[in-house]
């Protein structure tokens, strides 16, 4: 599938080629430094793709770095589909920490390609380049992987995103976008990580904006159904309690603290077993000690006797 092009990217590339032989004149023009050359990667979209399942709330979790985007911590983006675009809005804090609120609208990618897919759209949104949103995997309760790329004349504007329900994501979570971005033969180290948390301006309400996004999501997509799996011999079905976005993010960290508890617990016993020991042998020694005595004691007392009784019995 093609990616599309613009008058912005040709316009850099063009400066870019131009002063490709005076590395310092890229800096000095300000050619953006995501600019390399190559060509876009072939990306396999995310099999029927459903917007509606889609919309809602989403973090930032990781990006590849722009310097288009305004917002650059704390990012979310609200999605609300229409049934012919997906209105967006985007809010978040740029680096001296000032509140930004965009809006923007993408609509299915009909533009140079074989057939119009839902997983391919193109977001529009003022004082920024039009550039394609390519979703090419997604569970829309959880995470999303999102490629986006520009190219002309051999050159390339290339990002990924991973996307969160939450403001925090597993690790293996990550992991699942980062294998998906690889075998597309994309670079998932130029990802970074977004801040949000703590540190955001939405934390003070965090609670209520998850609570309203998890009733969005049992909305479209319905309570979380447990997974079937079959094999040649025996069937066997999952029997693992329902669990939402959040709850996936808590489970991991009281796996975590439980891990850690039960590592503490096992020294504690190593070493109360240790001490049970040296008890045990402190005391099989004084024991020993009392009966040797006692032994000693009752074999004089036995001699003693016996001596006596000879002398009485010699003087009879």
């Amino acid at each position: 599938m093609a990616c599309r092009t613009n008058t912005w990217l040709a316009m850099w590339v063009l400066v870019a080629v131009a002063s490709s032989a005076l590395s310092p004149a890229v800096a000095l023009l300000g050619i953006p430094d995501f600019l390399e050359l190559g060509d876009c990667a072939k990306v396999v979209l995310k099999e029927n793709f459903d917007p509606v399942k889609y919309s809602g709330l989403w973090f930032d979790i990781e990006s590849v770095p722009n310097q288009y985007q305004h917002t650059k911590k704390c990012v979310t983006q609200n999605y609300t589909w229409t049934g012919e675009y997906m209105n967006v809005a985007t809010r978040g804090l740029t680096d001296e920490d000032e509140k930004v609120r965009q809006g923007a609208v993408m609509h299915v990618e009909e533009y140079d390609v074989e057939r119009p897919d839902p997983a391919y759209m193109t977001v529009d949104a003022a004082g920024v380049p039009a550039a394609p949103y390519q979703i090419i995997e997604t569970d829309y309760r959880t995470y999303s992987c999102v490629y986006s790329c520009l190219e002309y004349f051999g050159f390339r504007a290339e990002f990924a995103w991973v996307f969160g329900r939450t403001p925090t994501l597993p690790s293996n979570t990550i992991t699942k976008c980062h294998k998906k971005f690889i075998s597309m033969g994309v670079d998932p180290k130029k990802m970074f990580p977004i801040i949000q948390g703590a540190a955001c301006p939405y934390y003070e309400k965090i609670d209520e904006m998850l609570e309203t996004s998890e009733r969005h999501i049992m909305k479209v997509l319905g309570p979380y159904v447990p997974t079937t799996s079959t094999t040649t011999s025996t069937t066997t079905t999952s029997t693992a309690t329902p669990k939402t976005a959040r709850e996936e993010v808590l489970l991991e960290d009281i796996q975590e603290t439980v891990s850690l508890e039960e590592k503490i617990i096992k020294e504690i016993e190593t070493k109360v077993e240790a001490n049970q020991e040296v008890n045990r042998v402190a005391v099989e020694e004084k024991e020993g000690d009392v009966d040797y005595s006692a032994g000693y004691q009752s074999a004089a007392s036995c001699a003693l006797l016996g001596l006596l009784s000879l002398i009485a019995f010699t003087l009879h």
